[in-house]
C-alpha cells in the first residue's frame, strides 16, 4: 500500500511524518524507513493523528530510528505543530495536542519559528560529573570548558547506559560561549548517535544551567542544527511554564510503500 508523507527537521533534527495512526507500521518497517541509506532517512518518525468531537487537535505517535515507540520528542512535536496545521488539524496559530507524556500546547510564529510548551519539572540531580533530569525523555547533563575535546560518538553510549544499563540515556554536553550563548551537543538513545539537535536535550540542559550556574530565562543553545530558546520559571519544586522555540522546515512530500 501506498503512503504520503512529509520530511520536516527542527533545527536539523529530521523526522519522516504521516497523518493517521501507525497501523501496518512494524518495528522493522519504521527502522528501514529511517534508515539514511536504504530508506528515506531520518532520527525518528512520527504518526499525527487527528482527533475529533475533543479537546485535542491531534495526537503524536513517535518512533525513534530503531523503529520502536519513543518517550517525548521536543524538536520532533515541534514539527508535527507544523505538520498539522498543514493537514488542517487545527485552525489558527495555536493547538492541543498529546504526546507520550500528556497534554501539550503547540504556537506558530513567524520566521518558521514553532514553540511547544513543557509540563512541569523536578529538580536535576547531581550525578558523577554532571546531572540526570526528565524533561518528557531522560537526560544526562555535563557542563565542560571545551566541547571539542570530547569525542560524544565513543563517550555518548557508554554513558548512556551506565545511567540506565537497560533502557539506555539522552547525554548532552554544553559549553559556554559569548553573547550569552551555550553550545551544546546530544547523543540520543534510540538514535544510537549524535544528532543536530535535540529539543528535550536543550530543555535539560537550560535547566541544569539555571540550577547548577544561576543562568536566567530565557537561554539560547546552539546546536549543530541551530538556534533552540528555553524559557522557564522555577519554582519550589523545579521548573514550571517551560516552553521550547526553535526553527522549523519543511524538506520534501513524499510516498512510501508500507
Amino acid at each position: 500500500m501506498l503512503r504520503q508523507f512529509v520530511k520536516y527537521h527542527g533545527t536539523g533534527n529530521d523526522f519522516i511524518l504521516f497523518s493517521g495512526n501507525y497501523k501496518g507500521l512494524s518495528v522493522s518497517k519504521i527502522k528501514n524507513l529511517c534508515d539514511r541509506k536504504l530508506g528515506i532517512g531520518a532520527d525518528g518518525l512520527m504518526c499525527v493523528e487527528n482527533i475529533e468531537n475533543s479537546n485535542l487537535d491531534f495526537i503524536i505517535h513517535f518512533f525513534n530510528s530503531d523503529g520502536r515507540l519513543g518517550t517525548l520528542c521536543g524538536n520532533g512535536s515541534r514539527c508535527a505543530v507544523k505538520y498539522a496545521h498543514s493537514k488542517g488539524f487545527f485552525i489558527g496559530d495555536s493547538c492541543n495536542f498529546k504526546a507520550s507524556d500528556g497534554i501539550h500546547q503547540g504556537l506558530l510564529m513567524q520566521d518558521d519559528l514553532v514553540s511547544i510548551n513543557f509540563l512541569n519539572c523536578t529538580k536535576a540531580v547531581k550525578s558523577s560529573s554532571g546531572h540526570l533530569i526528565n524533561t518528557g525523555s531522560p537526560h544526562y547533563v555535563e557542563i565542560t570548558e571545551n566541547l571539542s575535546n570530547i569525542g560524544i560518538t565513543d563517550v555518548g553510549p557508554v554513558v548512556s547506559k551506565k545511567v540506565d544499563p537497560l533502557n539506555g540515556c539522552n547525554v548532552n554536553f554544553i559549553e559556554a560561549m559569548e553573547n550569552d550563548e551555550f553550545q551544546i551537543m546530544t547523543y540520543e538513545r534510540g538514535v544510537e548517535m549524535e544528532t543536530l539537535s535535540c529539543g528535550t536535550g536543550a530543555v535539560a540542559g537550560a535547566l541544569v544551567l539555571n540550577q547548577s550556574k544561576g543562568i536566567q530565562s530565557p537561554i539560547r543553545l546552539r546546536a549543530k542544527g541551530g538556534v533552540l530558546t528555553v524559557e522557564f520559571s522555577v519554582s519550589e519544586l523545579g521548573f514550571e511554564n517551560i516552553i521550547l522555540t526553535g526553527s522549523v522546515v519543511k524538506v520534501f512530500n513524499g510516498e512510501c510503500i508500507i
